[in-house]
Formats: C-alpha cells, sequence, structure tokens
C-alpha cells in the first residue's frame, strides 16, 4: 500500500461531508475551528491506491463564528466506498469516509454560518469551475445544485428585459445591476439540465450615479434565454442573479431597436458587431446581420471642424478592404503640433495606430475654414495593413491622440457597400496631380486591389439576348463594349449591315451599364427588325471593366477571328474587314514570326489622324505613358500610310485570332475603368514572340473617349494613375526594349490614299482605351 502522508491522531483529522456534483465530481466540505491549520498550504486529495487526477480545486472561507471552511471539488472516485484523504504539507487535514454519506450535505446548509461575501465566493467558486469543466457543465444534477443555491440566495430574481431579435436564432436582453457591481468577470446560464458561459458575454454601460444602477446588454442564443433559465452574472464585488421572462409576442429587429435608443451606450454597438461577427463565421444569418447593423444603424459622423480651436480633425473616408487592410482619407490641421498620431477602431475590436502622415496634400476647403494664407497640407491619404477580421467592416471609429494624453474622436461615414462604389471612393480621394508613384504603390494600389477581386468575384454569368439567327460557324465575331453612350450604335450598325463584307461575321455587343438594359434591347430590336442583321446582347449585372466586357464577348463568341472594336469606331466605307483579315493571315501562326494581332488607321471626325499605330514613351518625371504614331496630322500624312510593323495597336479596333488570345491569357482584368489593357495585351502578344501590325489602307473614323468620360470613377479620381503605374510596374523593361527599335521608317509600300484631309495643328496627349 502507498503511504501518502502522516496521519498524526485521528483527533487532528476534519472529517469531510460530501455533496454530489452531477455523476462524475463530488464537492466535499469540513470546518476546523479558528487558528487551526492556518498555514497548511496548498491541499492536494488522494486515495490508498494513489493521488486523484485533476483536474480539483480548493476554496478556504471564514465562518460567521470564526471558524475555517474548506470547500474541494474534484473527481468522485469509482468506488464510493473509498476513503478520500485531504493532504496539506505531507500530512493529512481532513478525511471523507463512505460512512459519512454521500449526501449529507445539505445544499442549503452549505451556505450556513457564512456571511453575504462568502456566500458569493461559494458561487463564483463553482461557477468558476463549472465554466473550465465541459463535461459538468452538460450535468442536470449539477444544473439543478446551482440552481438550487442561486435561488436560495435570490429567491425572486429581478427579471430581464427582451429587446429585439439579433439575426438568425440571437436575442438581445438588457438587465441592470448597481453602480458598485465592479468589472463583470463572467456570465453564465443556468438552465434545467446544464449551466454554460453566456457566450458573448456582457456589455456594461456607463453607471446612472442618480438611480446607483448601470445597464447591461446581453447577446444569446433564443434557446438559452428561455422562460425560466437563471442569468448569473459574476463581478469584482459581488454576483447578481436575472431569470429570463417570456419574450413578448412581437420583438423589433437589431437595428430597429438600435435606431430608436439614440442614447444607447457607445459600448454596445461594437459588442454587438463582434458577437454578431463570431457567429456569423457559421451562420448566414448573423453575417447578414452584421451588415445590416453597420448599414442601417451606422454610428452619426463626428468630426472636430471648429475655426475658433487650435486643432481640427475630419475622416472623409475609412475604406476596410476584405484582406484586412484599412484605407483612410481625410485631413488634419494642426498648426501648433498637438497631434501625437490617430487610432483607428474596427467594429471587431481591432486597433490600428497611424503615428506619421506622410502623403499630405492642399485641402482648399480646409484652408478657407481656418483662413489660411499659405501653403495647406492639411489634406492626407494613407494605408494601414492588417489581417482579415470575421466580417467586412463598413464603418470604423478613430481618436486623434494628442501629445497631452487627450483624445478627439472621429467618426466617418460608413463605407459605400458595394466593392465598386468603396473602389471609386478610394480612387476618387485626392486630386490627381498629387499621385506619386510612392503614394500609388504603397497607398492607393493595396486598397484598391482587393476591392477590385472582390467586385469582379460577384459576377455571374451575363444575360444573354439573340436577335435574329446566329451564324452557325462566322468568319470573325466582332465584340463591342457598351457602356452608356448609345448615340453611335445607329450609324455603327448601319453601315455594317450595308456593307457586304460583314455578312460573314457575328456581332456580339456586351453592354457593360445594365440599368440601359431595357433601352438597349429595345434598340438592337428596333435594328434588327431594319436591317434584317444578326445581333446578340450580353449584359454584365454590373460594370467590370473593358477587360471583362471583351472576355466575356470571347466566351461567348464562335468565330476564330476576334476583332474587338469600340462602339464609337465607325468605319469610312464598306469592305474594311477583310483586309484586317488578309493582313493577319499573311503570316498566321503562334510561333514567331507570325502576326498576332492587327489594327487599322483611326480618324478623328476632322479627318485628321487619330492612330497609326501605338508606340510608349517616357514623360518628363520617367513614367511610361501610350502615344499614337503621328497623332492629330493630316490623313494622308506618307509616314502614317505606310503598312508596317508596331509596338502595339489600340484596343478600340484590334484584330487576332482565338489561338493567340488564348495563349496570351485574354485581356487582364486588373486595370480599373478602362486604360491601358489593350496595351497590357499587345506587350503579351510581343511577349509571346508575335509581330503586330498596322494596316493604314483600312479606315475608320474613332469619336475617341466618349464613354470614358462619362464615367465618374475615371473623371474624379485617379483610376488613370493608377493604371498607368500598374502598366509601366509590369512593362517597363519590355517598354524599354521595344522602343529601342527603329519603328518609324516602316517596311512596306505607301498605302493607297483617302480623302485629303485639312491639315491642323499636331494633337499631343497620351492614348487611351474608349469606354
Amino acid at each position: 500500500m502507498t503511504v501518502l502522508a502522516v496521519l498524526p491522531t485521528s483527533a487532528s483529522i476534519a472529517p469531510a461531508q460530501s455533496l454530489a456534483l452531477g455523476r462524475r465530481f463530488l464537492l466535499a466540505s469540513w470546518t476546523s475551528d479558528a487558528g487551526v491549520d492556518d498555514h497548511e498550504g496548498p491541499i492536494k486529495p488522494g486515495i490508498d491506491s494513489g493521488a486523484i487526477r485533476p483536474p480539483f480545486t480548493t476554496l478556504t472561507l471564514r465562518t460567521e463564528w470564526g471558524g475555517r471552511r474548506v470547500l474541494a471539488i474534484l473527481r468522485a472516485p469509482q468506488d464510493p466506498a473509498t476513503p478520500i484523504h485531504f493532504i496539506a504539507r505531507d500530512r493529512v487535514i481532513a478525511e471523507l469516509r463512505a460512512e459519512s454519506g454521500a449526501d449529507a450535505l445539505d445544499p442549503a446548509g452549505l451556505l450556513g454560518s457564512l456571511d453575504s461575501a462568502a456566500r458569493l465566493r461559494v458561487l463564483r467558486f463553482l461557477f468558476d469551475f463549472a465554466c473550465s469543466t465541459p463535461v459538468l457543465r452538460a450535468d442536470a444534477g449539477f444544473a439543478a445544485l446551482c440552481r438550487t443555491l442561486v435561488l436560495g440566495l435570490s429567491p425572486t430574481p429581478a427579471p430581464m428585459t427582451v429587446r429585439a431579435t439579433a439575426g438568425g436564432d440571437l436575442t438581445l436582453c438588457s438587465g441592470l445591476l448597481s453602480a458598485r457591481f465592479g468589472a463583470v468577470t463572467g456570465a453564465v446560464v443556468v438552465g434545467p439540465g446544464a449551466v454554460g458561459p453566456a457566450p458573448f458575454g456582457v456589455c456594461v454601460g456607463d453607471a446612472d450615479p442618480r438611480r446607483d444602477r448601470a445597464v447591461f446588454d446581453l447577446l444569446i442564443d433564443r434557446a438559452l434565454c428561455a422562460p425560466g433559465n437563471l442569468l448569473v452574472v459574476l463581478g469584482a464585488n459581488g454576483v447578481a442573479c436575472r431569470r429570463f421572462p417570456a419574450p413578448p409576442a412581437a420583438l423589433p429587429a437589431l437595428t430597429d431597436h438600435l435606431a430608436a435608443q439614440r442614447d444607447a451606450d457607445a459600448a454596445l454597438r461594437p459588442y454587438l458587431l463582434r458577437g454578431l461577427a463570431r457567429r456569423g463565421l457559421s451562420d448566414p444569418a448573423a453575417a447578414s446581420a452584421v451588415g445590416e447593423l453597420q448599414a442601417l444603424a451606422p454610428l452619426p459622423r463626428r468630426q472636430a471642424a471648429d475655426a475658433k480651436r487650435p486643432i481640427g480633425a475630419s475622416l472623409d473616408l475609412a475604406v476596410p478592404t476584405e484582406d484586412g487592410g484599412l484605407f483612410l482619407a481625410g485631413w488634419i490641421h494642426d498648426p501648433h503640433g498637438l497631434a501625437a498620431g490617430l487610432t483607428v477602431h474596427t467594429p471587431f475590436g481591432g486597433e490600428r495606430h497611424l503615428d506619421r502622415l506622410v502623403h499630405r496634400f492642399p485641402r482648399a476647403d480646409v484652408a478657407k475654414l481656418y483662413g489660411d494664407t499659405g501653403i495647406d497640407r492639411s489634406g492626407f491619404v494613407a494605408h494601414l495593413p492588417g489581417t482579415p477580421e470575421p466580417a467586412a467592416a463598413l464603418q470604423v471609429s478613430a481618436e486623434l491622440r494628442l501629445a497631452s494624453g487627450g483624445s478627439i474622436r472621429l467618426v466617418p461615414p460608413p463605407r459605400p457597400r458595394a466593392h465598386a462604389d468603396a473602389r471609386a471612393a478610394v480612387l476618387g480621394s485626392l486630386p490627381p496631380r498629387f499621385a506619386t508613384p510612392e503614394l500609388l504603390e504603397s497607398v492607393i494600389a493595396p486598397a484598391v486591389a482587393p476591392l477590385h477581386a472582390a467586385h469582379l468575384a460577384t459576377r455571374g454569368a451575363p444575360e444573354l439576348v439573340v436577335f435574329g439567327e446566329r451564324p452557325a460557324k462566322p468568319a470573325v465575331s466582332v465584340i463591342i463594349p457598351l457602356y452608356r453612350t448609345l448615340e453611335f450604335l445607329r450609324f455603327q450598325i448601319a453601315s455594317f449591315a450595308t456593307d457586304p463584307g460583314m455578312a460573314g461575321a457575328e456581332l456580339i455587343f456586351v453592354l457593360d451599364s445594365p440599368e440601359q438594359r431595357d433601352e438597349v434591347v429595345h434598340l438592337l430590336r428596333g435594328f434588327h427588325g431594319l436591317y434584317g442583321l444578326p445581333m446578340v446582347l450580353l449584359v454584365q449585372s454590373a460594370n467590370f471593366g473593358y477587360s471583362a466586357a471583351n472576355n466575356a464577348g470571347v466566351a461567348d463568341a464562335r468565330a476564330q477571328h476576334l476583332l474587338f472594336l469600340n462602339s464609337d469606331v465607325i468605319p469610312d466605307r464598306a469592305g474594311w474587314l477583310e483586309p484586317l483579315v488578309a493582313a493577319l493571315e499573311a503570316r498566321p501562326g503562334i510561333g514567331a514570326p507570325g502576326i498576332g494581332a492587327i489594327g487599322p488607321k483611326l480618324l478623328f471626325d476632322d479627318d485628321s489622324l487619330q492612330h497609326a499605330g501605338l508606340y510608349f514613351e517616357r514623360d518628363l518625371q520617367g513614367h511610361w505613358y501610350n502615344h499614337h504614331y503621328f497623332k492629330g496630322l493630316p490623313r494622308d500624312f506618307a509616314p502614317a500610310c505606310r503598312a508596317r510593323s508596331v509596338p502595339g495597336v489600340t484596343g478600340a479596333c484590334l484584330l487576332t485570332t482565338r489561338a493567340v488570345y488564348e495563349a496570351v491569357g485574354g485581356f487582364c482584368e486588373d486595370y480599373v475603368i478602362g486604360d491601358f489593357e489593350d496595351s497590357d495585351l499587345c506587350l503579351r502578344i510581343r511577349e509571346a514572340g508575335l509581330d503586330i501590325r498596322y494596316v493604314p489602307a483600312v479606315e475608320l473614323y474613332h469619336l475617341e473617349r466618349r464613354s470614358i468620360g462619362r464615367h465618374q470613377g475615371y473623371t474624379r479620381g485617379v483610376a488613370s494613375e493608377h493604371n498607368r503605374w500598374l502598366h509601366g510596374r509590369r512593362w517597363a523593361a519590355q517598354m524599354a526594349d521595344l522602343m529601342a527599335r527603329p519603328w518609324e521608317a516602316g517596311d512596306d509600300r505607301p498605302a493607297a490614299k483617302g480623302r485629303t484631309a485639312t491639315r491642323k495643328a499636331p494633337r499631343a496627349g497620351k492614348k487611351q482605351v474608349i469606354r
């Protein structure tokens, strides 16, 4: 037999009583006189065959008459007749024997001779152990014991108030606590068959000193707040018990409840968002509630814009992104250097710190507000990387930290909910002239890329509308993106209908502005009825950009030759398509020296040159831009009338083959709005070892940039600068290599002259794709 401890005399060993805690645990209790065993140290249970395995814990209390009561929770031995010793400093101080009776301890007697503070400690002792022991929480016997003890201390618990439904099976309840309750350390729900921690804890609001009360809120599963269940709140200075009543017949939605509670505590909304976001990982209804809460019950905007104060600030835009990043735009007016940094709080408890504003720029509105006559650089943009949070955040809050230790609270408006609108807001957050390469790389691009990707991820299959009978094996698929601008359709379709060379082609229009769907269907149906021309319309669910529209058109196309054509390009005369196809087929094939793409001569409406091939050139700052050869010169300018190889051609009219298109991966969809996608495609064709040719014998009019001028995301932001930066980062070396070659000389005989144009001054400017 293993000797566990020295047994001095039976008189010095306290007899212990026990109370069953469910099926697997028991509570032992013994009492000793004052001064006895006051310094025994840690107490451990054991049996004759060895130690009892954890978990076990003990609690020592003073009785009202000055004695010492010890409580111990431990696993019940397999043999109920086995005596249990309680050992401290290698000697037995108490013993529990079978003849003492496993149920000899009355639950009410457990709290006898203890004052109110000690009784609360007993409850905390039981609940703390239960919360850390899952097998005990699910024991109906233990739940019944806890209920008996709680109601013994609080026979008539105050009722909770059921406030609102909160998404899925969650409910918002509230109750009252004493202002002296202290910090809440836990909350436990006691039901008829189980005891467990409240899944989201509680949110305690500010105390009302006039009523000596503080309101607390509780987000909880509907099943846990069933009528009759008890809520036990554990605090630093006590324990409170509340009961759940029957809920009202009709409950408001959470957003409606919060909208009606204008004076709701500031901590409640973040508490609800954290709980809903955590549950939203497995419950779609709770995930939806996160977005609804932010969208329908946002925090009111808050800024410091008082010209009489020495410091002011505003967060005009805060855009959290799916990859965990956070884009900020706003202003700080701090002529006296009072600010120490900015701290941003996300709805899910995240915290970001911005200690230094690197990218500053003037804000005329702020300068006017404060009467600044010097150079104002109060505006700023910043991007703070981070890790993804449980759900999408639409609104954050912030504190402008002051060097003195104080702070100024700032609340921006909610970010646009649609990813495309949020992307446009980021791109429009600063004037284009301040978009330096460093700013684009470190601030704009890290925010735009995940927003753009998230927007593209919302795509579904476009709606297909067919007018007439589609050709089974067309020679060429003509793919024409449409965005807002429709006034040129009648001219373009009329030219196709009267051109015999278009008889073997299929027309595929891709509508990137779905709000115009009915109007476009009506127009095309009318043109089909007038001309009998077969056509296909693909209606995108949203504007996903020039590249996505072209790629969607290719996915539906049936021909092996693909012609990408802008909606504002009108042929000069019939018979234009066959020469383009013939030029492409002069050296077909994927490998060198095959031709990968062909482009024609494009004209402005005054007959001056708009495009005679595309080339690349650096500006004075060393940035790469796209340019068109001989832009603005007369239509019959001799060098523009020579067929030749060129670095690239514009996507306004670009012919290639399906084999080439698929080999290079189609149009890259990383660019936003509509810039540089065609030159990116040309550079990938060049990288594949293929040639690109300019065919001046084919002339078309191009009413340049009519569609893109209607896109606010382009006209009011840095979209073009972002695309130019992205294009240059990817292709700078290739563009430098291409432009080291002698392109302008030409290699073929002059093409047949067109009509003579009135000479005008050359037009300088960069080439960009029409959207």
